[in-house]
This record gives C-alpha cells, sequence and structure tokens, in this order.
C-alpha cells in the first residue's frame, strides 16, 4: 500500500495526490499537520533514500533557520524525534511503499507507483499503437 505524506498548504502535495488519483492508483494519505509521522515510519523512510536526513529535511522551511546549527551535533534518534514534532521541517510530499520512496513530486518519477500489471498494459498498447502507423 502507498502512504501519502502530505501538508494541506503545499501546492506539491496537492499536485501528488491527484495524481494518484488520475490514475487510479490506491494510496493512504495522512496530513502531517493533523498526525506527523512515528520514528518508525521516518527510520522506513530513510531506509530507502539515498542521502538520508538531507534528502528529507526542507532547508527551504521557515523552521529550519532556527535548527540549522543544532543539526549537526544531534544525535540520530534526536533529529526524528524533533522531525516529529515539528513536521514544517520535512519536505512535502512523501509518497513511501515497503520498497520505493519519493520525495517531493515529480511528474515523471511517479509513475514507478503505478503497478507493474498496469505499466505493463501501457507498454503493450503504446507498442501496438505504434505498430498501426
Amino acid at each position: 500500500m502507498i502512504k501519502l505524506f502530505t501538508q494541506t498548504s503545499c501546492n506539491s502535495s496537492r499536485k501528488a495526490r491527484q495524481w494518484l488519483r488520475d490514475h487510479d492508483v490506491a494510496f493512504e494519505e495522512q496530513n502531517v499537520g493533523k498526525k506527523a509521522p512515528t520514528t518508525a515510519e521516518l527510520k522506513h523512510i530513510l531506509s530507502l533514500t539515498e542521502n538520508g536526513l538531507d534528502d528529507i529535511i526542507s532547508t527551504r522551511s521557515r523552521a529550519y533557520p532556527e535548527v540549522a546549527a543544532q543539526l549537526p551535533d544531534m544525535s540520530f534518534n534526536d533529529t526524528l524525534n524533533l522531525l516529529c514534532e515539528r513536521t514544517q521541517l520535512l519536505r512535502k510530499p512523501i509518497i513511501v511503499t515497503e520498497n520505493k520512496v519519493q520525495i517531493g513530486f515529480n511528474d515523471d518519477e511517479i509513475r514507478k507507483f503505478v503497478p507493474r500489471h498496469i505499466r505493463r498494459l501501457n507498454f503493450m498498447q503504446a507498442m501496438i499503437n505504434a505498430a498501426e502507423i
């Protein structure tokens, strides 16, 4: 199951939600402004990233300058707790499954969340259409 972490005021979150709906991809949405991700969820997300915390922390957040100097000296668990308390520090949306993650909205990369059998059907249809030309 796809889990979509969003924020109400985030345009990229709205785009991701709409893209998933438009492509009939089932997902569970969690608004981080109302319910923060757990440390276990953050650990899972981080396990799928390439650059760890650098991939999920929003340096453009208004809250970032307040904590930027402290972050390098914080323990991993303290940093996770901070992110759970101050969810505005997280980049959004975060789209995650058991083995895939996407941070932020990217129209090309989000296609990896379309089930494989549907991608195959679309590919086969495209091949048929190309052969008819």
